[in-house]
């Protein structure tokens, strides 16, 4: 697979980019939106973190994500993949939309959620998958009810026919299905009611992980 190369240079980046719009820390890119052959792009770029972040996790952090974008590049629900600055940084479309987590209960259709569950399913179809659905700041809601589906930093690449490929396609779905019940629980179905008692029936020491990671990236996000 060919490593697309963004139309600007960091140079051009860093002299067109409008201000960071992600939390400032010191352990987390910076995205900052620019525009890109026409489009308004979102640049998620390392570059100007410490030497040895950026160089080490940085670097790494780009490399996969950047293999994930591209690997659903083109699918309905997820932001276009306009390609690398250089090792440190990448671009995408920016997307508009709310963040789930500001939209009001029994607001979205049950079309909502059906684009979304397609959505994550055609991830799946290509062995790639989010992680992080129970955030609800990682799903916005985008014209006509369209969902987009964000930030793929915990995405994995897995076989789906493989036991964790599996485990990790619930992982997502449940994620749908909690969002589901706390939005629009009007909606919910015996798909959806299976998924949940699935995710209760989780080990107890794995949802506590789970809950300690989701308050940490809490507290990271501000």
């Amino acid at each position: 697979m060919t490593r697309r190369a963004a139309a600007i240079t960091r140079d051009e980046f860093l002299s067109r980019a409008g201000p960071n719009i992600a939390k400032d820390t010191w352990h987390k890119p910076e995205v900052r939106p620019v525009e890109i052959r026409g489009v308004t792009a979102l640049v998620k770029d390392y570059g100007r973190r410490s030497f040895l972040f950026r160089e080490t996790w940085g670097r790494f952090m780009v490399a996969r994500e950047t293999v994930i974008f591209r690997e659903i590049d083109g699918l309905p629900g997820i932001p276009r993949y306009l390609g690398r600055l250089d090792a440190l940084a990448f671009a995408m479309e920016r997307v508009e939309g709310r963040e789930c987590g500001d939209v009001p209960m029994k607001s979205l259709s049950g079309e909502f959620f059906r684009r979304l569950r397609d959505t994550v399913l055609a991830l799946h179809a290509r062995n790639i998958f989010h992680g992080d659905l129970r955030q609800r700041r990682n799903i916005l809601v985008g014209p006509g009810e369209q969902p987009f589906l964000i930030d793929f930093a915990s995405g994995l690449r897995v076989p789906r026919d493989t036991a964790v490929g599996r485990i990790l396609a619930r992982t997502d779905l449940s994620g749908v299905a909690k969002l589901k019940r706390k939005l629009a629980p009007h909606l919910i179905d015996d798909e959806d009611r299976k998924l949940l008692m699935l995710d209760r029936l989780r080990p107890w020491k794995m949802r506590r992980i789970e809950r300690r990671m989701q308050k940490k990236r809490a507290m990271h996000d501000g």
